[in-house]
C-alpha cells in the first residue's frame, strides 16, 4: 500500500513538473540542403518527416547567412526590419566591422523575438536557447530563464540532454526551446558541402534527431510536445579557380569593404563614392562573373535596402564563384587545418540570391496539432513566426509573414475558444490536482481517525483504571468484549 502511494505521487510529481502550456522545441541544422532528403543517408530524419507536415524547401531571406536567417526565423521579420543584415556589417559610426554582438541583434529594440514573446505572455511560460544566434542577449532588457552560450566543443548528445532536462525542471519547466547545431555549415566551409567529412557529420546529425525523439519518448514527452526541424540556408562548393579578386580594380585607401563570400559590402571614404562604384561597375561589365549593386538599385523583393546598416555598394559574386575573402581564408585554413590546397579543392559558399536553389532550406515539423505525412508548397522564413505562436497558442507580434501560408499544416481544431490540447492539458491538471487533494485529505483523515481513537482508548482507561493505566498500549485489550 505505502509503495503505491510512493508510486503515484512520482506519477503525480512528474506530471505536475511538465509545463501545463503548449510544448515546442525548434532545432536548426546550419547550412542542411533541402535535398540532403535525395541525396544522402538519413533514415532517421526521412522517417520523421512522415511523422507530421513538411514543404520541399523553405524560402529563406536575403542574404542566405546564418546570423540574418536564425533572426527572421525567431522574429519573422526581414533583415531590413530587425537590423541583422549579415553575419557582420561596417558601422560607418566606429569605422569598424561588426560581428556577432549585442550590438548586432539590437539594431531595433522593439523587435521582439519568439522566446521573449513567449515570457511575455505569461501564464508560467519559460523559454531556453541552446546556443541559438543571438538568443542568450537580452531583449526588453529581459533575459530568458535557461540559456547555453555558443560552444562548438560541447557534446550534441549532452545539448538534447540539456534541453530535455529544462523541459522537465520542477519549478520553472520550459515550454519552448531553440536548438542550433553548427553543422555541417562549419566543416563545409573548410572542406566543402559534398566532401566525405560532410557526409559524416550529417549521418551524425541524422542520429542526432533520433536521439531526440528517444529521449522525449523516455521521458514520456512524445505525446506533449511539438517538434520542428530546419535549416537557414544551404550551400555550394567553390574551387579556387573560381576566386574572383574584384579590389584589384580599385585605389588602396579609397574604401571600406566587410562581408564574407559571395558578398562584400564596399563604404567608399568621403569624396571617392563615384569612383569606386564606376570602378568595380566596369570590371563587373568586363568580367562577368560578378555583379555591383548601388543601394537604391537592390531589388525590392530582398527587404534589404530600407536599412540604416546596408552598404552604399554591395557587389555578389555568381553562383560558384567566390571574392577577395577566400583568397585571404584559403591561405589562413591551409596552415590552420594543415590542408594541401590545390585546384580541385573545394569550399563551402552560401549567401547567394534566396531564387538560387542551392540556397534552399528544409522543414518539418510533427506534434499532436499536427497534420501526418502532409506535404505543403514551400513558404518563405518569416512565416515560421507565426506557426510557432500558433504551436504556443500566444498572439502574434506585428510581423512579414502570412498566417495563411502555415494554416494548412494543422488538425482541425475545435469549435470552443480552446483547442483541443489546450482542453485536454487543463483537463489532466485538473486531475493531478484532484489527485493530490484528495490523497492528501484522506492521509490527514486517517492521521485524525487514529488519533481519535488513541484518545478515546486513553479516556477509557483511565476512567477504569484511574491508577494502573496511563495511555499504556497493552490496556487496550481490557476495553474488548470478553470473548474476544
Amino acid at each position: 500500500m505505502i509503495f503505491r502511494f510512493i508510486l503515484l505521487c512520482l506519477v503525480i510529481n512528474f506530471a505536475i513538473c511538465i509545463s501545463q502550456n503548449p510544448i515546442l522545441i525548434i532545432v536548426s541544422y546550419d547550412a542542411f540542403k533541402y535535398d540532403f532528403f535525395n541525396t544522402k543517408d538519413i533514415p532517421h530524419m526521412k522517417s520523421l518527416r512522415k511523422l507530421g507536415s513538411y514543404s520541399d524547401y523553405l524560402i529563406n531571406v536575403f542574404p542566405t547567412k546564418t546570423f540574418p536567417n536564425h533572426h527572421s526565423i525567431a522574429t519573422g521579420l526581414y533583415p531590413e526590419v530587425h537590423g541583422v543584415i549579415g553575419n557582420s556589417y561596417f558601422d560607418t559610426s566606429t569605422n569598424k566591422e561588426v560581428h556577432i554582438s549585442y550590438d548586432m541583434f539590437h539594431y531595433d529594440d522593439s523587435v521582439v523575438p519568439i522566446w521573449r514573446k513567449n515570457e511575455d505572455s505569461g501564464g508560467n511560460r519559460h523559454s531556453g536557447a541552446m546556443m541559438w544566434p543571438g538568443g542568450c542577449y537580452p531583449y526588453q532588457a529581459k533575459n530568458i530563464t535557461y540559456c547555453k552560450d555558443y560552444d562548438h566543443q560541447y557534446d550534441w548528445f549532452k545539448r538534447v540532454d540539456m534541453v530535455i532536462s529544462w523541459l522537465k525542471d520542477p519549478k520553472q519547466p520550459a515550454n519552448l526551446v531553440m536548438v542550433y547545431f553548427e553543422e555541417p555549415d562549419t566543416d563545409a566551409h573548410i572542406y566543402g558541402i559534398t566532401s566525405n567529412v560532410v557526409d559524416g557529420l550529417i549521418k551524425k546529425l541524422d542520429n542526432i534527431s533520433q536521439y531526440l525523439e528517444q529521449q522525449l519518448e523516455v521521458n514520456h514527452l512524445k505525446e506533449k510536445v511539438h517538434v520542428v526541424h530546419l535549416s537557414d540556408h544551404g550551400m555550394v562548393d567553390v574551387k579556387p579557380t573560381n576566386f574572383v579578386n574584384v579590389t584589384q580594380h580599385l585605389t588602396p585607401n579609397t574604401y571600406n569593404y566587410a562581408g564574407s563570400s559571395p558578398l562584400l559590402e564596399f563604404h567608399p571614404k568621403k569624396g571617392f563614392e563615384n569612383e569606386v562604384y564606376q570602378k568595380l561597375k566596369n570590371a563587373s561589365i568586363k568580367d562577368g562573373r560578378f555583379t555591383v549593386y548601388k543601394k537604391d538599385e537592390y531589388p525590392e523583393r530582398w527587404h534589404y535596402k530600407k536599412n540604416r546598416r546596408s552598404p552604399p555598394i554591395l557587389v555578389m559574386a555568381n553562383v560558384g564563384y567566390g571574392l577577395d575573402d577566400l583568397i585571404h581564408y584559403v591561405t589562413e585554413g591551409a596552415a590552420k587545418y594543415n590542408l594541401k590546397v590545390t585546384n580541385q579543392s573545394t569550399f563551402g559558399v552560401h549567401g547567394y540570391d534566396y531564387t538560387e536553389k542551392e540556397m534552399h532550406p528544409f522543414f518539418m515539423v510533427r506534434g499532436p496539432r499536427i497534420k501526418i505525412n502532409h506535404k505543403v508548397s514551400p513558404f518563405n522564413t518569416v512565416d515560421l513566426f507565426n506557426l510557432f505562436c500558433e504551436i504556443l497558442e500566444i498572439a502574434p507580434t506585428k510581423n512579414n509573414g502570412t498566417v495563411a501560408n502555415i494554416a494548412n499544416m494543422f488538425l482541425a481544431r475545435s469549435n470552443g475558444k480552446y483547442s483541443l490540447t489546450t482542453i485536454l492539458t487543463i483537463t489532466a491538471g485538473g486531475i493531478v490536482i484532484a489527485l493530490i487533494l484528495i490523497s492528501c485529505a484522506a492521509v490527514l483523515t486517517l492521521m485524525m481517525i487514529k488519533r481519535q481513537q488513541s484518545i478515546t482508548t486513553t479516556a477509557a482507561l483511565n476512567k477504569r483504571f484511574p491508577q494502573t493505566f496511563h495511555g499504556s498500549i497493552e490496556a487496550q485489550h481490557l476495553l474488548e468484549p470478553e470473548d474476544a
